[in-house]
């Protein structure tokens, strides 16, 4: 018996189809998917260098409002070093240098403060130099601080250092006004801009 080839319309990919489907897919994957983790990374540094950011001012204005002093602490191991503040109307005893007090101090009566994880989450998914001009950053009353310069970046393996291929942040302060200068890297280079 001949068996007729039936010329009805057949439903269903050929073999052909999908693997061509797959491997277009399989290319666009491969440019795709670097792009979300960058992304996911670049997103993080802006967060927690905005937090840190939205600390500082916090601390200097609540220092002037109060008439008292704030302190950012930082402790901890590189590259995540802990940060937390305290809000306090008077020092009880200090070590000071010039005008800015810095290094040691005693703390009379503190009306609030932050832990570890509140100000940045913890552990943290950014790293900081918070502690390499020292641990403590001091905003006073007259507007004055410690002279400070913070960096928010990607760590780099297991030497902690900042990872060039990713956008960093820089805070600056001035110990004579307190003023505040922001700056961004750019991706490839040591080459800071400042922001306005």
């Amino acid at each position: 018996m001949l068996y007729k080839y039936s010329s009805a319309k057949q439903k269903g990919f050929t073999l052909l189809e999908l693997l061509t489907v797959i491997g277009v897919m399989a290319v666009l994957a491969t440019f795709v998917i670097p792009t979300i983790g960058n992304w996911r990374v670049e997103t993080q540094i802006e967060k927690d260098y905005k937090a840190l950011l939205g600390e500082i001012r916090y601390l200097q204005a609540k220092a002037k409002l109060i008439n008292g002093t704030s302190v950012l602490m930082c402790g901890g191991e590189a590259p995540g070093y802990d940060l937390t503040s305290t809000i306090i109307n008077k020092i009880a005893t200090t070590t000071s240098w010039g005008s800015v007090p810095t290094g040691t101090f005693t703390v009379a009566n503190t009306l609030e403060s932050k832990a570890r994880g509140e100000i940045w989450e913890w552990p943290p998914k950014s790293g900081n130099n918070c502690s390499v001009g020292g641990t403590n950053i001091l905003f006073l009353q007259n507007g004055k601080a410690t002279s400070a310069s913070i960096e928010v970046f990607k760590p780099l393996g297991v030497a902690k250092m900042r990872d060039a291929n990713y956008t960093a942040y820089k805070i600056t302060i001035s110990s004579a006004t307190g003023y505040i200068q922001l700056f961004r890297s750019k991706k490839g280079s040591d080459t800071w801009v400042e922001l306005r």
